[in-house]
């Protein structure tokens, strides 16, 4: 018999969203309606100037069950950390399980068909959090321009490239490739018990998304980054958060060449940022180059040669009383083995 599928909430903050939300909100029921349990879609509206309210108010949702708020918040609690604190202790509301699953994402932001049902497995296969993976729409990236795609593009080759060095360089049993290393906001995902243990989300005005997970391990928990776990978010230049997505977008395609690309390192301080100069930061003049280099590494180590088994020396096969054969000599494994 098999087991029952937990409960899932999904928490979405959302600030002026009604230009986003009808999309966003349809690509969730879907993937409600994949998954087949329990869904609750918690939109925690905060501080709204535009039609969110009325828009929420006119969804109708055929799979999930809708669940809509409208809060105000005070200015000194009026960013990111705050807004999806608030969206995801509403969320937990509607869970009762240690085993019940909490989630999150991004009103500009429409979740793959499978969301759900491949974080759910991960999460039912012993892990405490996942962390999914964030895809810009193609057309999106495309309506910003032709020198814009070019260099968001060519960032997303470095970072595809970074991912698999980092993960080669130090491998996680609970977390092998294929994965990747982001951790935003678009896709999270972590069990009810854990959320509790680390005592709901983090609150920071900026990077609450990676303040989360960082919890998550601080607390034992294990984090899984899988490739299968897709969204698709905007490239939109006006955010919501200052200091998100929005504003890196905006930074990104308007800045001259050879200015320093915000923490984007090169080979080898990029696998360790913490220790990284100033002189090692790349621009969009250098990072070609860094593209290339970071491609080579990958290729001199993937034809490595494998490491050489010592051989084990053992006793002949077959003899009782060892112990008193008195010039018994030990003999290659290889000689023992047809």
């Amino acid at each position: 018999m098999n087991d029952p599928l937990p409960r899932v909430a999904v928490a979405l903050p959302a600030r002026d969203e009604a230009a986003c939300l009808p999309v966003c909100l349809a690509a969730l029921d879907q993937a409600a309606g994949r998954f087949g349990g329990a869904v609750t879609i918690v939109v925690v509206a905060n501080n709204c100037a535009d039609a969110t309210s009325r828009v929420l108010a006119d969804t109708q949702l055929r799979h999930a069950t809708l669940r809509p708020r409208a809060v105000t918040l005070l200015p000194r609690f009026r960013h990111a950390g705050w807004a999806r604190r608030l969206a995801f202790d509403a969320a937990a509301d509607a869970l009762s399980a240690d085993t019940d699953v909490l989630m999150s994402s991004d009103a500009d932001t429409c979740v793959a068909p499978d969301w759900i049902t491949r974080t759910v497995a991960y999460l039912d296969s012993g892990m405490d959090a996942v962390a999914g993976r964030a895809l810009t729409r193609r057309d999106d990236r495309r309506a910003l321009g032709h020198e814009a795609m070019r260099r968001l593009n060519l960032l997303g080759r470095y970072y595809t490239a970074l991912d698999w060095l980092r993960a080669d360089a130090s491998p996680d049993p609970y977390d092998p490739w294929p994965r990747h290393f982001y951790e935003g906001g678009a896709s999270i995902a972590l069990t009810l018990q854990t959320y509790r243990r680390i005592g709901g989300a983090p609150t920071p005005a900026l990077a609450e998304d990676r303040a989360l997970f960082a919890a998550v391990r601080a607390a034992g928990g294990r984090v899984r980054h899988p490739l299968d776990v897709r969204v698709f978010t905007s490239s939109r230049l006006n955010g919501r958060a200052p200091g998100g997505m929005a504003d890196a977008f905006a930074r990104w395609i308007t800045q001259d060449l050879t200015a320093p690309l915000h923490e984007t390192y090169a080979v080898p301080a990029a696998l360790d940022p913490i220790g990284a100069t100033a002189d090692d930061q790349l621009s969009f003049l250098t990072l070609p180059d860094a593209v290339a280099r970071a491609r080579a590494m990958i290729r001199a180590r993937r034809l490595r040669p494998p490491p050489q088994v010592e051989p084990i020396l053992l006793p002949p096969l077959g003899m009782d009383n060892l112990d008193t054969v008195p010039h018994q000599a030990s003999q290659p494994l290889d000689g023992l083995v047809a």
